[in-house]
Formats: C-alpha cells, structure tokens, sequence
C-alpha cells in the first residue's frame, strides 16, 4: 500500500514539476517526509490524504492508488491481447488496438513503446518502414520524451533505435550513428551478461546459454541470408552461401527439433530454388522448392508448446504464441502467394512447377493458433 501511495504522490508532483521541498511546504509537513513516502518507507497519516488530494486536484482513490490498480490490470490484459493479436498476424486489430490503449494510457511507458513501433510499422501504409511523413514528427516527439523522461531501459532502448532509423531514413547518417552508438555494446546484452552470473553447468545455466545459442543462431542465419541476397555474386555462388545457413541450422539443431527454425529452412530453400531458376536448372529448382514448402508445411503443423530435445538446445521450450507473425496466413499460403509474383512467370506453366503447387494447395489457409 506504502507504494502505491508514494508512486501516485511522485508521479502527481512529477506532473506539476515541483520538487519534493515545495510540495513539502504546500502541505506543511518536513521534505524527509515527501522523500520517505515517496520511497514508500512510510505513508502519509489518514489525516493527509484530503489535503494532498485537494492540493492535487485529484480524488482520494488517485492519492492511494487505486484507479492505478484498476489500470494496472486493463494494462495487463491490453498487453496479453497484443500479444494474442500479434501471433495470430492480425496486425490491422493489433494497431487499432494500440491506438486505443495509447489513447486511454499516455503516460504508462509499456503502452509508448507499443504505440511507437505500431507508428514505424502502420499496417495501413504499404510504404518502406520509417518512411511515412504522417508518423515522422509524432515518433520524434515520442523518442524525444522517452529518452528525457523514461527510465525502462528495455523502452529507451527501442526509442534510439527508432530514432537512429528515422535519422537515417533521411540521410543524416551523422545523427543516426550518434544516436545507435548510445545503445550497449554487442557483448554487454541481458541475455549475455546473465548467463555469466551463474556458475557453468547449473540448473540455472543451462537454459541461459541455450537461449544464447538460440539467438546467435537466428541472427547469423538473418546475415548469411543478406549476404547472399544482397551481393553482386552469381548465383551459384549465392546458392552456396544460403547453402551455409541451412547446414548451420542441421547442426545445432541436429535432431530436426528445429521448431521455428522450420520457418527459416523454408525460406532458405526457396532462395535456393530462386536462384537455380535464374540458372535455368528447373528440375532442381523444383525439388528445392518442394523441400522449402515441406519445412514451411511442418512450421504450420507445430503444436502450440513444443521442447527441443537437441543436445545444445534441449532446455528450451517453444510457444508459437511468443512470436509475431505478421499475417494471419499460414506460412504455405503465404510461400504460395508469392509463387504468383512475376519472377516464376517463366517457369509456371512447366509441369514440375504445377505438380509442387498442387501438392501444397490443400495445406494453405489461416493459422492455426491460439
């Protein structure tokens, strides 16, 4: 109780930006008693809570906190739908969603930091990321306030990396380094420097360093597959690059335990299959990109809470409604949307091309999820 008065008295005098000392005077009471409500080592006597409402212009219930009980679990339950909304991929209801709780929660900091991402990525504008003149100033705004006034590391940290986007949106690359050079180092994450508090082979460390490796894993096969796709290299060679992320996969993950890592093999695949059409090599185009939907089929078909079992990942769990989507497809529907683009006008109307299709047409539909 002690804190929830003090956090509503600090936020309350945060509001009218006046110091512990002032407020003190108005409500004549000693600064050390501010402080020490304010720590929540002590609470105001019955008798005050009148006056530090009046003084306020508030009610009682704001002073001790309840309306902040109240919002804490609309708080709460607005957080859960994001992130239900996010895994199912229904993105439009996840920003209206946003919108609403931002709306209702301008000040809770989880609430800023949802809205601003919603902000980069507007489902409503099909323009490139950063780019929308609409949300431009209200993101500089928000950063801005973040970065003077917030405190949750986890929300300053997205509001540099927003900031560094826009900066370099625009071509101020100066600014944009400035701004992702205050982020941490790559060796001083939370998840690197927590593994490294608990002593090696623990209960408690295993998990951690399974994590870690999980993460490594996602973030260089994301590289090696942008350093295939964006270099000058023939295709061939490309194919032997994508190859290395597909044989990095099989090895960590060598029981095909490869849960989300099914999504990745999936796309892999197709790359691979892309850039044997651009060799005219159809044949093996089309087994690789049956490979591909076989692996994106399996993704579709994971159950909702799954456990690796390989050995340098088998303390992890997966639950597929920790990871947003992006579209409410299921990964074949979306691999056969995109199979409609342009690039396979030539190789559509060949049979292999056709028989692949065919065979994954049943399977393609919304998730399954949740």
């Amino acid at each position: 109780m002690a804190n929830l008065i003090g956090e509503a008295i600090k936020s309350l005098r945060r509001a009218r930006d006046i110091s512990q000392e002032y407020l003190a005077e108005r409500l004549n009471v000693s600064a050390q008693a501010v402080s020490k409500w304010e720590r929540g080592d002590s609470m105001p006597d019955v008798a005050m809570i009148a006056p530090i409402a009046d003084y306020f212009g508030v009610t009682a219930d704001v002073v001790l906190g309840i309306d902040r009980v109240k919002n804490e679990t609309r708080i709460t339950a607005y957080l859960a739908e994001h992130a239900r909304l996010g895994a199912l991929g229904f993105e439009v209801e996840k920003a209206d969603l946003t919108v609403a709780a931002y709306r209702e929660f301008p000040n809770d900091w989880r609430v800023i930091q949802k809205y601003m991402w919603t902000l980069v990525y507007d489902p409503q504008i099909t323009e490139k990321p950063w780019g929308s003149e609409l949300h431009r100033d209200e993101l500089h705004r928000l950063c801005a306030r973040v970065l003077d006034e917030c405190t949750v590391d986890d929300v300053r940290y997205d509001a540099l990396s927003i900031l560094g986007g826009l900066y370099a949106d625009v071509g101020d690359m100066t600014k944009a380094a400035e701004t992702v050079n205050r982020l941490p180092p790559y060796n001083t994450t939370r998840e690197e420097e927590t593994e490294l508090l608990y002593e090696r082979g623990t209960d408690e460390w295993w998990p951690l360093m399974h994590d870690n490796i999980r993460r490594h894993v996602d973030m260089t096969t994301y590289r090696i597959r942008n350093a295939a796709l964006h270099s000058d290299l023939p295709p061939r060679e490309k194919i032997r690059i994508l190859q290395k992320a597909v044989d990095l996969i099989k090895l960590i993950y060598d029981e095909g335990d490869y849960g989300f890592q099914f999504y990745n093999l999936c796309e892999l695949y197709i790359w691979i299959a892309n850039r044997h059409i651009e060799l005219g090599e159809y044949d093996t185009a089309f087994e690789r990109l049956d490979q591909g939907l076989a692996y994106g089929r399996a993704y579709d078909e994971l159950p909702l809470v799954s456990r690796h079992t390989s050995f340098l990942v088998n303390r992890l769990e997966q639950n597929m409604m920790n990871i947003t989507s992006g579209s409410p497809q299921n990964e074949i529907a979306r691999e056969l949307g995109y199979l409609n683009g342009a690039f396979y006008d030539a190789v559509r109307e060949m049979e292999g091309f056709k028989a692949v299709v065919a065979r994954y047409e049943p399977y393609a539909g919304e998730k399954r999820r949740g």
